[in-house]
């Protein structure tokens, strides 16, 4: 065997060798693909999937349902339900008749509300009247003690948290 006869086998052996090598790629890529797949067909639970369609199905069509009736509503052909929706109705004009009184009254200029009151009156028409009348404020705690009222001790100073400064 001459130089030349063995160079040109050897040639084709490495040939033949990155031939087996890239077969050998291509195998282990095709288990890869087949064992995601396996893996995938054994997650499948069509009795979820099923499920799952169905709470689909019924939520799209609950909010189908509920967009045309709000589509209804906002017309004017809301169905006419009983007699709470009348109670409801008219309890909602007095509150609105209630309100728009207070507000004439504050354009006139007699017993303005504040700017919050006005605010909260346009905001919730359904409020009540005492709720917003200036002497009705709500706290959380004690109440303050009245403004006329001295405090209990007048040659005690302001109360102060550690050592006081004069000292």
């Amino acid at each position: 065997m001459d130089k030349e006869e063995f160079e040109r086998i050897k040639a084709e052996e490495k040939a033949h060798l990155r031939q087996l090598r890239q077969l050998k790629q291509t195998h282990r890529g095709a288990q890869r693909m087949a064992s995601s797949a396996e893996a995938l067909r054994n997650m499948r639970n069509e009795a979820l999937e099923s499920e799952t369609d169905a709470m689909t199905d019924k939520l799209l069509r609950d909010a189908a349902h509920a967009e045309a009736r709000f589509e209804l509503a906002t017309e004017g052909y809301a169905p006419q339900t009983g007699n709470a929706e009348e109670v409801d109705r008219e309890d909602l004009a007095k509150a609105e008749a209630e309100a728009l009184v207070r507000q004439m009254k504050a354009a006139m200029g007699g017993g303005s509300p504040s700017i919050e009151e006005a605010a909260q009156n346009a905001a919730d028409p359904s409020a009540p009247a005492s709720a917003t009348t200036p002497g009705s404020a709500k706290t959380i705690g004690r109440p303050p003690p009245p403004e006329d009222e001295p405090s209990a001790d007048p040659d005690q100073g302001a109360k102060t948290i550690g050592r006081s400064r004069d000292s």
